[in-house]
C-alpha cells in the first residue's frame, strides 16, 4: 500500500509541542484504564487469565464489572496479568505508599469466585466434589 505510513511515523514529524501533548494525553488515559481495559491492552484473554488464577471466565468477566473489590482480589488480578499492585494515600505534599494492606492474612486470601444458583444475596458456595459450585482461589 503506497501513500499509508504508521501512526509513530506520523507522530515523528510533528512539532515536540504536539508530540508532548500527546504523550501526556496518552499517560492519562493508561492510568485510568479500567481492569478489563488493562487487560485488553496487556493482549491476555479472560480465559487466560481465569486460568492463571484458577477460576473461570465468567468469573473474571463478573470481577471486572464490579464496583467495590478487595484489595487482596485486585492484588491477585494485577499480579497475574504480571504486574504488582501499589496503594498510595496522597496528601497534599506528600505521597505514602501503604504497606499494610499487603501482609499476608492467612485468614482472609484474595478470592474471585463464581457463584452457583443462590440461597440468598452474596451467597458463595464452596466447590465440592459432584457439584457445580465453584469458589477458586486467586492465590494460594
Amino acid at each position: 500500500m503506497t501513500g499509508h505510513r504508521s501512526f509513530s511515523e506520523l507522530i515523528a514529524e510533528m512539532p515536540l509541542k504536539a508530540q508532548s501533548e500527546i504523550k501526556r494525553g496518552t499517560t492519562k488515559i493508561l492510568a485510568e484504564m479500567e481492569l478489563a481495559e488493562l487487560r485488553e491492552a496487556l493482549a491476555i484473554r479472560q480465559a487466560d487469565l481465569a486460568q492463571k488464577l484458577k477460576t473461570t471466565q465468567a468469573a473474571v468477566s463478573r470481577f471486572e464489572r464490579r464496583g467495590n473489590i478487595t484489595i487482596g482480589s485486585l492484588k491477585g488480578y494485577v499480579e497475574a496479568l504480571g504486574g504488582q499492585l501499589e496503594l498510595n494515600a496522597i496528601f497534599p505534599g506528600r505521597t505514602v505508599k501503604i504497606a499494610h494492606a499487603f501482609k499476608e492474612n492467612a485468614d482472609r486470601g484474595g478470592k474471585i469466585t463464581s457463584r452457583s444458583k443462590r440461597k440468598g444475596p452474596g451467597t458463595t458456595h464452596r466447590k465440592r466434589k459432584g457439584s457445580q459450585a465453584q469458589v477458586a482461589r486467586v492465590y494460594a
